[in-house]
């Protein structure tokens, strides 16, 4: 037998996919918030790589109120590193968006680009990671 092929879509992953079929019962207001949350956690997995080449490369950004903007410029200031895997055990572990120690003090940047709010438990476990 052979299948079309679809090399645009090797190494992805559908929105709408059979191995996650619950969208199948979804109303179609429930089937377009899935789909918007979905493609806010894409950007801001996009925005997250592009936070880190710019505190990599010590490449501030123009000042501004925009939040990924003053992320990277502070991250840059307290000479922070960017995108730190960390790990309490092999069962906890996680990533740190920014972290270091800048005048004696433990400082962790978490990276937030969307509707979700930060908290402080998240920074206090990788706090223990360390």
């Amino acid at each position: 037998m052979n299948f079309n092929k679809h090399y645009n879509f090797e190494g992805k992953h559908a929105f709408m996919s059979a191995s996650s079929p619950y969208w199948l019962n979804y109303s179609p207001e429930k089937l377009r918030e899935r789909y918007f949350n979905s493609r806010a956690a894409e950007q801001g997995t996009i925005m997250h790589a592009f936070a880190a080449d710019c505190i990599k490369l010590s490449q501030r950004l123009p000042r501004s109120k925009k939040t990924i903007n003053m992320y990277v410029n502070d991250a840059i200031g307290f000479g922070l590193i960017p995108e730190q895997p960390l790990a309490y055990s092999k069962r906890a572990f996680g990533t740190a968006d920014a972290i270091g120690i800048h005048k004696d003090v433990l400082r962790i940047h978490d990276l937030k680009t969307g509707a979700i709010p930060g908290k402080i438990e998240q920074l206090m476990i990788y706090d223990a990671e360390v």
